[in-house]
């Protein structure tokens, strides 16, 4: 993760443009928007955003923390080592996105979008991700969703081989029977899916 900041700013009132790589930038208001490809090493920390539209954006070693993004478009964004955590990302877009060693945590996440995406030694801590979309999904290495809702989301078409989902909850949820071999479950999570699949245990 990045390393002390060069500087924290704090209470200000900034065009995202301004933002810098190396800073912390804490309870700030952004009200204009950017076309900057990239952000390195920083931290959004209870911070506000006009913009909603991130799109094809790059994060690397970036922080973000408490900020209200619902239905935001991060549409083929890449982020590498980074932490989100305590946000509201409800109906937020990740089609298409790559993450390598990032994680979510805390995070209100219903009807989320991860479609088609690559998660690389990914985490999802504590998150409300039901109803969300997990189609399609390339992984490697460690996938997990402790402590996570999952109830109705969907990983058709995902292979689910090395997926942890004992820790999380689900009541239902749409998987490929054909791709779930692998896949790490509790007992009573066993059941649910014995029910969904139709199978009968006499």
């Amino acid at each position: 993760m990045m390393n002390e900041p060069i500087e924290t700013v704090k209470n200000k009132t900034l065009k995202l443009s301004q933002v810098e790589d190396g800073f912390y930038y804490d309870h700030c208001q952004f009200n204009s928007y950017s076309d900057a490809s990239n952000y390195s090493d920083i931290v959004f920390d209870h911070c506000n955003f006009e913009q909603t539209d991130f799109s094809n954006i790059s994060f690397g070693n970036v922080e973000w923390h408490h900020s209200q993004l619902a239905g935001s478009n991060f549409y083929k964004s890449n982020w590498y080592n980074c932490k989100i955590s305590s946000m509201q990302l409800s109906g937020a877009d990740f089609n298409n996105s790559y993450f390598k060693n990032s994680s979510f945590n805390e995070c209100k996440m219903p009807s989320v979008n991860f479609t088609e995406s690559r998660f690389e030694n990914m985490k999802f801590l504590n998150c409300d991700l039901s109803g969300g979309f997990f189609q399609a999904l390339q992984v490697k290495k460690d996938i997990s969703f402790a402590d996570s809702n999952l109830t109705e989301t969907d990983f058709s078409e995902t292979k689910l081989k090395g997926f942890d989902f004992k820790d999380s909850q689900f009541e239902t949820m749409i998987i490929s029977h054909e791709l779930a071999r692998g896949l790490i479950v509790n007992q009573y999570q066993a059941a649910i899916l014995i029910g969904m699949f139709g199978i009968i245990v006499e």
